[in-house]
């Protein structure tokens, strides 16, 4: 999603909590915009002050009363298949009406709680949600798709399940709904995905998983202090945050314990999970596929100047991860290792995915803060990163197409719109900045990371066969331009087949 209005959703907090407040104590309002309106009047009244126009209008509300205007699904159930065997996945669509405590978790419930029941109310239909595994989510949309039974009109699933399942024709083409997707309750970087200019899933207001899964770095303060380095937050903001940098800090800062072998007991510049090489690749700015709804067909992104950069990218990350022992890297399985060290307070630097700010704030002695991932140089224009391709994405099975496909797409914005408005503030401005950091720096640092998320085709389609390729070369034996080249070979053959099986437009 983008952060645009992020400030302006801020100001609106306050109306949201008293809005939670009358509705736990039974005081419902009869249309979506009445409390807004009772907030704005009581402002008025106690200042004592004029209050614009501008300076009171709700985009967020003034979209949802339009779109609430003239929905109706009749009562009828209205659902939704999500995956729950991965975390937060459950948290983003079922709620209870029972939290009574003041958690983060328990504010975020409370918010989808919320969603869900206006949800329900403002378009008069039976909100059903179905769990599935994301080992048989493919599988049951298969038996959707098939059978027509109606049962749900939403699928979210992890983004390398939604995209095999677009692959095999079960999805519906976003596109045609009708809905401005530029607007900051979507997040327009999933049109990128689109394939003979149709889009098959996308990202917005309503998923909390793909923020949680996206890749940020945190710094130890103590550590920081104690060996004299610069104030991380003034570097990014000065441009000079990048892997030279990084590399610089972070070389000679390693301590062995004297039992002569260098593992997870020792202290470190550094500490990461295995996908740190993923993670400097888009941090630089890079990207295997080049994709968007205008273009006729992907097209490889690492040609001429850029592949000399990923080459330069690929040297300086081989660089931090072997030489001077500056940086331990846990294997895939063993990731929670870099963690551990991290929490020990033996590394300096440690790079995870956002969600990892809920454990370190409840459990780090040491002080911490929140980065970026390092840029490829100077010149290079915004700080970047990416998210896993665990991160959540919503889908449409293909059977919607046969319905009031008007009606669905003012259901579907009503539901991104009430995501807005409710549990995106609880989960972005509560929690994740608010709750889970522990200066005003790092909720900055956190707004500059979400502007710039790439999506590519290249992390999330694994039958291109690029997704691992610059990994592996960081950790391991550097094979990535015989790698990329063998890969590329087939890349047209498989662009291809991929649009054969959208069909074609």
């Amino acid at each position: 999603m983008s952060l645009t209005t992020k400030k302006g959703i801020s100001l609106f907090l306050c109306a949201m909590i008293l809005l939670s407040t009358m509705i736990a104590c039974g005081q419902q309002p009869s249309s979506p915009s009445d409390t807004d309106d009772q907030q704005s009047g009581a402002a008025e009244d106690t200042n004592d002050t004029v209050v614009t126009e501008a300076e009171t209008k709700d985009p967020v509300q003034d979209a949802l009363d339009q779109v609430l205007s003239d929905v109706d699904w009749e009562g009828k159930d209205f659902g939704i298949l999500y995956v729950s065997d991965i975390s937060g996945y459950t948290e983003e669509i079922e709620a209870s009406p029972d939290s009574n405590d003041s958690s983060s978790s328990a504010v975020i419930n409370d918010a989808v709680y919320e969603r869900n029941t206006l949800f329900e109310e403002y378009c008069h239909l039976n909100f059903v949600k179905i769990p599935t595994t994301s080992a048989m989510a493919g599988t049951d949309l298969k038996a959707e798709v098939m059978t027509k039974t109606g049962d749900f009109h939403l699928v979210s699933q992890n983004t390398s399940g939604t995209a095999d399942s677009a692959l095999s024709g079960y999805l519906y083409n976003y596109l045609n709904l009708g809905i401005d997707y530029e607007k900051p309750w979507w997040d327009s970087g999933t049109l990128d995905f689109a394939l003979n200019g149709k889009v098959f899933f996308m990202d917005g207001s309503f998923n909390i998983v793909d923020d949680d899964v996206t890749y940020v770095m945190f710094f130890n303060k103590d550590l920081r202090a104690e060996h004299k380095v610069a104030d991380p937050y003034e570097t990014v903001k000065n441009g000079d945050w990048t892997l030279d940098t990084f590399n610089a800090i972070i070389s000679n800062l390693s301590v062995e314990n004297g039992n002569g072998v260098w593992d997870e007991n020792d202290t470190y510049g550094f500490a990461s999970p295995h996908t740190i090489g993923t993670s400097f690749f888009y941090g630089a700015g890079l990207q295997y596929v080049i994709n968007n709804r205008t273009m006729d067909a992907p097209e490889l992104a690492l040609t001429g100047a850029k592949m000399e950069i990923a080459l330069d990218v690929l040297a300086k990350a081989r660089s931090i991860v072997h030489d001077n022992n500056s940086s331990y890297i846990a294997e895939g399985t063993e990731f929670r290792k870099a963690k551990e060290i991290f929490l020990d307070g033996r590394s300096l630097f440690y790079t995870e995915v956002a969600s990892y700010l809920r454990s370190l704030n409840g459990s780090m002695e040491a002080e911490y803060g929140v980065v970026p991932i390092p840029k490829y140089n100077k010149e290079q224009e915004k700080y970047s990163t990416w998210r896993s391709a665990m991160g959540s994405t919503l889908s449409i099975p293909s059977t919607v197409g046969s319905m009031d496909v008007e009606m669905f797409a003012k259901v579907l914005e009503a539901y991104c719109l009430l995501s807005e408005k409710y549990v995106r503030p609880a989960y972005y401005d509560i929690m994740l900045t608010t709750r889970n950091v522990r200066d005003p720096e790092s909720a900055d640092m956190l707004d500059l990371i979400f502007e710039n998320r790439i999506y590519d085709m290249g992390a999330y389609f694994e039958v291109l066969g690029f997704n691992t390729l610059f990994l592996k070369s960081v950790k391991e034996e550097d094979t990535f331009t015989s790698s990329y080249k063998s890969v590329s070979k087939t890349f047209e053959k498989k662009i291809s087949r991929l649009l054969e099986s959208v069909g074609r437009s």
